[in-house]
């Protein structure tokens, strides 16, 4: 080991040779393990960084994980789920920004977690679970091998459960109310409402995102390929991107009824002879926008005196109508691209309180005629739920 000085420099010289000198001590008396000064300098800086890491605010590290934040396949997310994530975010990030992150405890976050919360149930919710997952990527080591900022997560309380959606208990839209609905929207768009509650329950995206040439009229076939965003930031102009999901992308088939209302809309509203143009034009963009339609369906539904749906309940009443006509669970999983039969029973497979009832009917062919001599002797007739009924009165 040898190191430079200059003519000048004696007195730096012999005082670094003594301290190298009394460090080889050390390592020879089994006291302290040298180091190359090279590697004692690196030590130095990662032992800063760590001190630095240690006392990093938290608003500073929720910012940091925020903006590293990915799907879990490592693509980036959407415009619009980055908005949802900075709004989850916002909802407890006032009450930690100016602490350390090694400053929060489970007692402080009690103090969070049991104060009201306006923003309502899901909100609240959705917050505790970004919380608990910034906190709990602070126990890991970093990529560079870096020891955790954390050694445990402090966000020991549970996640608060689902409210009920009030998704669940709205009926699916008649034929009526789809007619009025349809009415109530511009006639360049109508084709919409009637697509997301006739042809694959398409989402709003995905309406925005169709082209000419998704619509294949010899094969009466949809192709679901795109999706609209406004780009990473959410605050671009509205572009194609992709679906929600990769498995969203799909095939639909169109039933006979709509062809008509299809060719209509496509030679009355569309390019046809531009294959990439869109199918629903907008009055003053390239591209039309879920703002846009979704605003044109809030005014519909009131008129339609419908003010629970929105186009995710059309596309519910979609799934609806399909095992009504006899659709099994699996075929509508399939039409709708759902991954997850818990997902599609709750949220998308509405209860039609008519057609239970004559299910219930249904279920007593057979027996009328054969109950009535099941008396009780004060008259009454006995309840189904029996587990047997009583011998016939003589």
């Amino acid at each position: 080991m040898q190191r430079q000085f200059k003519p000048w420099q004696e007195l730096d010289a012999r005082t670094w040779l003594e301290e190298e000198r009394h460090l080889v001590d050390l390592h020879n008396k089994g006291i302290a393990e040298w180091k190359h000064p090279t590697q004692r300098e690196k030590d130095k800086l990662n032992e800063l960084k760590k001190q630095e890491q240690r006392h990093i605010l938290f608003r500073d590290y929720v910012a940091q994980w925020e903006s590293s934040y990915k799907l879990p396949n490592g693509e980036e997310i959407a415009g619009g789920t980055r908005r949802n994530l900075k709004l989850d975010i916002r909802h407890f990030i006032t009450d930690f920004e100016s602490l350390h992150l090694s400053e929060i405890t489970p007692l402080k976050i009690e103090a969070w977690y049991d104060k009201p919360h306006p923003e309502g149930q899901w909100a609240f919710r959705r917050s505790c679970m970004r919380f608990k997952a910034i906190l709990e990527s602070a126990t890991k080591p970093g990529l560079d091998g870096a020891e955790p900022l954390l050694q445990f997560n402090p966000f020991i309380f549970p996640i608060p459960p689902a409210p009920r959606s009030s998704r669940i208990d709205a009926p699916p839209v008649t034929p009526r109310e789809l007619m009025l609905l349809a009415e109530a929207v511009p006639d360049y768009t109508r084709l919409s409402v009637f697509l997301s509650t006739l042809v694959g329950g398409l989402r709003c995206g995905e309406l925005c995102g169709l082209r000419v040439m998704d619509i294949d009229l010899d094969g009466q076939t949809l192709h679901v390929r795109r999706s609209v965003n406004r780009g990473r930031t959410d605050r671009g102009e509205i572009r194609y991107s992709q679906t929600k999901t990769e498995s969203s992308i799909r095939n639909v088939h169109i039933p006979d009824l709509l062809m008509p209302m299809i060719r209509r809309h496509l030679h009355d509203h569309c390019n046809m002879g531009l294959p990439e143009s869109p199918v629903f034009v907008p009055r003053r963009a390239k591209i039309m926008s879920r703002t846009t339609l979704e605003e044109q369906f809030a005014k519909a539904h009131v008129k339609a005196s419908r003010p629970d749906l929105t186009f995710q309940g059309l596309r519910a009443s979609h799934a609806t109508l399909l095992m009504l006509r006899g659709g099994t669970l699996r075929e509508v999983m399939n039409e709708l691209r759902h991954t997850s039969e818990k997902v599609a029973i709750r949220y998308y497979q509405l209860t039609v309180a008519e057609h239970q009832s004559k299910i219930s009917e249904s279920s007593c062919t057979g027996f009328h005629g054969r109950i009535a001599p099941y008396q009780r002797k004060n008259g009454t007739s006995w309840c189904w739920c029996h587990s047997q009924l009583p011998t016939p009165a003589q």
